[in-house]
């Protein structure tokens, strides 16, 4: 747990970066800092590992003020992962990573087996292993930062802007990396973002910052998006704020449609067995839609596909009402795939059931 008690920062310009910050990051948990820039963001994240101090109040790890301890000994404790990854240029990946356990104690052996350990569990290919940082693509690097900032096994792990550099796809893989190393780890995850998306895809609990370092408002992604605290909030956070919000209301009393199946046969258009006049699921041996079938016999992408249950996979959207509604308006037969969490075809989804649900359940006011 980290704790943020009446906390203020006054650089020797005059400068005034935080003002009576409040919070409490919750032990398991992803914690997001967001706002503008020069809204203290970066400052509070330091000052967990004292990279910087506070001019008053207190920052609390586990319940000991970090103004206690060694600084060294402090951040060994601590991950940490920032923009560009941050890694040691003249090194190979392996050792890279290995750099905290050899600190921490470990002969260089033995920390070698724990970094290859990290860099397959971040998704990484071993072969990578031996190459310099300056050999890796800027989304290899990222995964690279994530896992030395794992290799101490340290229980609390902190995320300045981590993903910032990379082009959008890879920030998307990269974000569901980090969701996917949660849910096994459950780290106490302080991380900073500009991105109001961002914020909201992964944290448990957001905090929006103002200029001048005053907290705004602390809430989980559900609360922000339908109930703002004031004007500033609400700016911040966008007008499509419904819709986001769509990606919190579950959607488990939506009931699936049957829609027209065949088999996605291997000769071409129209080989698959398709009901004649309509549009056709195709599927594969294993009932995997792998495409639509129009009625004039053309073969279309399915558009995004609703997953009913994710079980333990990452999928955005997954089970919810934004997810449903997504799917029913993207595909070409104007009636959505649903799957569940292997990928397995269970039956359709209409933009109009979703939007009569929203009815139903007063979620047409959020969504506005």
């Amino acid at each position: 747990m980290i704790e943020f008690r009446d906390v203020g920062k006054r650089f020797a310009d005059g400068t005034v970066a935080l003002q009576s910050l409040s919070f409490t990051a919750r032990e398991g948990e992803i914690t997001v800092l967001v706002g503008p820039s020069g809204c203290g963001k970066t400052t509070s994240l330091r000052m967990v590992n004292r990279m910087i101090d506070p001019t008053s109040g207190s920052v609390l790890l586990e319940g000991a003020d970090v103004a206690d301890a060694d600084p060294a000994l402090l951040r060994r404790g601590i991950g940490y992962v920032i923009q560009q990854a941050g890694l040691f240029p003249h090194r190979r990946v392996l050792d890279n990573v290995a750099t905290v356990p050899v600190l921490q104690g470990l002969s260089r052996r033995e920390a070698r087996v724990r970094a290859a350990e990290l860099l397959e569990r971040v998704g990484l290919d071993g072969a990578l292993a031996q190459r310099y940082p300056a050999q890796l693509s800027g989304g290899q690097q990222q995964r690279v930062g994530v896992a030395r900032a794992l290799a101490g096994d340290a229980p609390v792990l902190l995320m300045d802007e981590p993903f910032s550099a990379v082009d959008p796809v890879v920030r998307v893989e990269l974000q569901d990396e980090l969701l996917r190393l949660q849910a096994e780890l459950g780290k106490t995850i302080l991380f900073v973002t500009h991105d109001i998306d961002e914020a909201i895809r992964l944290g448990d609990r957001v905090a929006v910052l103002r200029v001048g370092g005053r907290l705004a408002q602390f809430a989980p992604p559900d609360e922000l998006l339908a109930h703002p605290a004031d004007e500033f909030v609400t700016g911040f956070v966008g007008r499509d704020r419904g819709y986001r919000r769509l990606g919190f209301v579950p959607a488990a009393s939506l009931a699936l449609v049957d829609l027209p199946t065949g088999r996605d046969g291997a000769g071409g258009d129209g080989d698959g067995g398709g009901t004649p006049g309509e549009w056709t699921v195709l599927l594969d041996g294993d009932r995997r839609p792998a495409a639509w079938l129009a009625p004039d016999g053309g073969r279309h992408d399915l558009g995004s596909v609703y997953v009913t249950d994710a079980g333990g996979a990452v999928q955005e959207g997954a089970g919810t009402l934004r997810g449903a509604l997504d799917a029913a308006l993207s595909s070409p037969a104007r009636c959505g795939v649903a799957v569940d969490a292997d990928g397995r075809y269970r039956g359709g989804v209409a933009a109009d059931d979703v939007l009569a649900l929203l009815d139903r359940d007063g979620g047409r006011e959020h969504a506005r």
